[in-house]
């Protein structure tokens, strides 16, 4: 199955609210988590998070969470076209 974890991450992330409710909801651990909100920081060249008291999107967070829900859309496409080809 196509993923990126680091999308996926961060996704939950924006969704959850939290970095602690996001590692629950994929089965990982909270470091774990921030582990990869923190290489897709790095590979990007820019924080997505303010973190503050309560976690919020940076200006630039806010712009990228549109071409990462492209990006897992993508991704879910290209597994269901796999899917129901190779499921026959």
């Amino acid at each position: 199955m196509l993923s990126d974890p680091r999308i996926e991450s961060f996704l939950t992330v924006v969704r959850k609210g939290s970095f602690t409710a996001a590692a629950r909801e994929l089965g990982l651990t909270q470091p774990a988590v921030s582990h990869q909100i923190s290489r897709l920081e790095e590979q990007l060249g820019f924080s997505l998070f303010e973190r503050t008291p309560v976690l919020k999107l940076t200006k630039t967070g806010e712009l990228f969470l549109a071409y990462a829900r492209r990006i897992q859309d993508a991704y879910d496409l290209a597994n269901d076209a796999f899917t129901s080809v190779f499921s026959k």
